[in-house]
């Protein structure tokens, strides 16, 4: 007499069987894909932040690589060296907060999308 008979099929059960999990590998490597999909996509979109009087502009990609740093002529006339500096410091960080924030929801997008329960 085998005791096995008892014992539920965890092979056919849903989530809880070799299905449920091979369901889940499939639902990961989609999302790989589409993470990377995402990446290239952040790659060419971008954040622009601008000083409060207009005389520099930092341009950034949304993963986080600037691209520019535009300094009008008029500011660096008017501008000590440390001045410009801080000025730069603060558009920097503010440039990269914003590209974190852009690539951050467009992650949550994929990830709340495919039923993860990330």
């Amino acid at each position: 007499m085998s005791r096995q008979k008892n014992k539920p099929n965890k092979l056919s059960k849903g989530s809880d069987g070799i299905k449920g999990k091979f369901k889940q590998i499939q639902k990961l490597k989609q999302m790989q894909e589409e993470m990377k999909k995402t990446r290239s996509a952040l790659a060419k979109e971008f954040v622009t932040v601008v000083s409060d009087d207009g005389g520099v502009t930092i341009e950034m990609t949304g993963d986080q690589r600037v691209q520019n740093i535009l300094i009008s002529k008029e500011y660096l006339v008017n501008v000590d060296a440390a001045s410009l500096e801080d000025i730069l410091v603060k558009l920097v960080n503010e440039a990269i907060e914003q590209s974190q924030s852009l690539a951050a929801s467009r992650l949550e997008k994929l990830t709340s999308g495919l039923g993860l329960g990330l």
